[in-house]
């Protein structure tokens, strides 16, 4: 009677000897208790039912969230008073089920992959706790197009070490981890040049942005950030786009321009160019004087030279022929303000401001 029973004997404990075999290397996967793992964990042979805990997975992956494409580390640990062997099986899905980013070992010796790669667990070596405790690493490269949040689930198997199933403890833990909001940034301006002396109107453009209110809209000279244009009539059009304009001193440096919206920098996006008609020339071949002027001023050693006087908005509000070694020009119909004079003598340039109050 006892030799049939072999038989039967030999078929239910090869599989149960060759399953606990296989769990002291490692789950044989989908035991995370994970929305794609349906939920299962050790228990499905180890019974009860799996406690959860919080704190178990840690992350590097920043408060504001992960990037794309950038690899974070992914850390497990697990506390039992009296455990002898220690296991789990973590895995990465999002809010179907799905598997998402690539899981990468740095513990080769201490982990595996199992779950088709889908999914690290312990190798025989990494189920040795140290004291109550066992710990395990990995990286995890984060995906892109992932809507909603990243759940990370682990499953634990805190096992008294009697070769069996009974007395065996299964916890399970998760967190929730989202991707970072894209950073906000300035794209453009348009135009993106002007000349000195121009009033210009732009429209600026973002990405990624809020723009509300009146914000601080400027440009700052990219040889010397201490030389800054302040914009006037903001206008918010939207949250990525918005309205500005820039009067652009006669004096203002030739060159390029950095553009600031409150905290955002677009560097080189504006160019302020030359005054039309106006060229700088080392060796002034005149004098003007006084300056400031009231209605008039004198210009000397200029015979012969064509002198023209242009505004701020670099237009040319009057010219003449100097006849005089001291000529008087006459401003008194000009409005006060800043002025541009050039005078021009046998292909030379000479380059002044005049004040007119």
């Amino acid at each position: 009677m006892m030799k049939k029973l072999y038989p039967l004997f030999f078929v239910i404990a090869v599989p149960l000897i060759l399953i606990l075999m296989s769990n002291s290397t490692g789950s044989i996967g989908g035991k995370t208790g994970s929305i794609g793992d349906s939920g299962t964990t050790c228990t499905e042979c180890h019974g009860g039912s799996a406690e959860p805990m919080t704190g178990w997975i840690t992350t590097n992956v920043p408060t504001v969230g992960y990037t794309p494409g950038e690899t974070y580390l992914i850390t497990a640990t697990g506390t039992h008073s009296g455990v002898v062997k220690f296991g789990f099986e973590l895995t990465v899905e999002n809010s179907s089920g799905d598997k998402v980013g690539t899981l990468q070992l740095i513990e080769p010796s201490r982990t595996r992959f199992t779950n088709s790669d889908q999914a690290v667990t312990h190798t025989a070596d990494g189920n040795i706790p140290s004291g109550n405790t066992n710990s395990w690493t990995m990286n995890w490269v984060a995906p892109s197009d992932v809507e909603g949040d990243v759940g990370i689930y682990a499953a634990f198997n805190a096992a008294n070490g009697n070769g069996g199933t009974s007395g065996d403890v299964i916890y399970k833990s998760e967190i929730f981890i989202m991707e970072a909001a894209p950073a906000p940034l300035l794209s453009g301006i348009v135009p993106d040049n002007a000349y000195q002396g121009d009033m210009v109107n732009t429209t600026i453009s973002g990405e990624n942005t809020e723009f509300s209110g009146t914000p601080d809209v400027y440009l700052t000279f990219s040889g010397n950030g201490l030389e800054v244009i302040n914009a006037t009539n903001v206008v918010v059009e939207s949250e990525v786009l918005l309205q500005a304009d820039f009067d652009i001193p006669a004096t203002a440096s030739v060159g390029l321009w950095d553009l600031h919206v409150n905290s955002l920098l677009l560097e080189d996006a504006f160019t302020v160019n030359l005054i039309t008609g106006i060229a700088d020339n080392a060796n002034d071949i005149t004098r003007i004087y006084p300056n400031p002027a009231n209605d008039h001023f004198f210009v000397e050693d200029a015979v012969d030279a064509l002198l023209s006087v242009y505004n701020v908005k670099g237009e040319l509000v009057t010219n003449l022929r100097v006849t005089n070694n001291k000529q008087l020009v006459n401003i008194n119909d000009l409005a006060n303000g800043l002025y541009i004079i050039m005078i021009e003598k046998n292909g030379n340039k000479s380059i002044d401001k005049i004040l007119v109050n």
